[in-house]
């Protein structure tokens, strides 16, 4: 895979000249499977915008990318000992619900010509589930102990947190929660019980944040570790495992339609 680095730092730098010219209406991405939500069946989200592309004012770090999407495969940037994968579904409890894409996930063009030199993101749409629904990226893939190929863990002690673009389209919820995964949290690590849904030894209660002010411009976060919490129904820790990170997830309200892009996710 060709290394690809371009706006390593462009989420979290000072301002510079760029405007983002997607549009809503133009055709290009997923649309939902079976009858999915309109924003995604009507080509993504609305409306042209100005957009600080950020410039970079120090030295780029290589291995700090996650993805900038542009290979346009399911694969993460393999830098930095990574080579995960991006992941899309929900619980399949809900037989009506839809997501695209379901299973391995590839970034798609951006209408419009793209957002500040970047071609392509990736979009996940759907609408109906009534569990959990996520589009996920996991860091590391192999072969774990007893010989089984699974998630293995990442040591990113060094960094301080992630950056990244999002958007969403103009008929999707605004609320999308960002996660990350760590040793304790994955049935991987062999701390927590996969077998509990809720209570002290449950897995997946996650470090994370919400994202309550999505809006349909491309807007950059800067996410630090130490901002992140539990939400309390599973295995409590005093703060993210950074040494033993599994993925980073971006997980959707439930019974709600959302249509969400994410571009250049990066460690900082």
């Amino acid at each position: 895979m060709q290394t690809r680095l371009a706006l390593l730092l462009s989420s979290v730098l000072l301002a510079a000249s760029c405007t983002d010219t997607n549009s809503a209406a133009a055709n290009g991405g997923a649309a939902g499977a079976g009858g999915g939500p309109g924003a995604a069946a009507n080509g993504g989200a609305a409306g042209a915008a100005v957009v600080n592309c950020g410039t970079s004012s120090g030295p780029i770090d290589p291995t700090a990318m996650i993805d900038d999407m542009e290979a346009i495969d399911p694969s993460i940037l393999m830098a930095g000992g990574r080579n995960g994968s991006w992941w899309a579904g929900g619980d399949p409890s809900s037989p009506s619900a839809t997501i695209v894409p379901n299973g391995e996930a590839s970034a798609t063009l951006i209408p419009g010509g793209g957002r500040c030199g970047s071609l392509h993101a990736m979009r996940v749409s759907g609408q109906g589930f009534t569990q959990w629904a996520e589009v996920t990226a996991s860091m590391r893939y192999g072969v774990q102990d007893g010989g089984t190929s699974g998630l293995l863990p990442y040591d990113a002690s060094f960094r301080t947190g992630i950056t990244f673009w999002a958007r969403i389209g103009d008929t999707s919820a605004s609320y999308v929660r960002f996660a990350v995964s760590d040793q304790y949290s994955r049935p991987e690590g062999g701390h927590c019980d996969p077998n509990s849904s809720i209570g002290a030894t449950a897995c997946y209660d996650e470090f994370g944040v919400d994202l309550r002010q999505l809006g349909t411009s491309w807007t950059p976060y800067r996410i630090p570790f130490a901002g992140l919490g539990q939400r309390n129904f599973g295995l409590q820790r005093p703060a993210l495992d950074k040494t033993a990170i599994y993925s980073i997830d971006f997980n959707f309200n439930v019974g709600e339609i959302f249509d969400f892009w994410i571009d250049d996710i990066s460690f900082y």
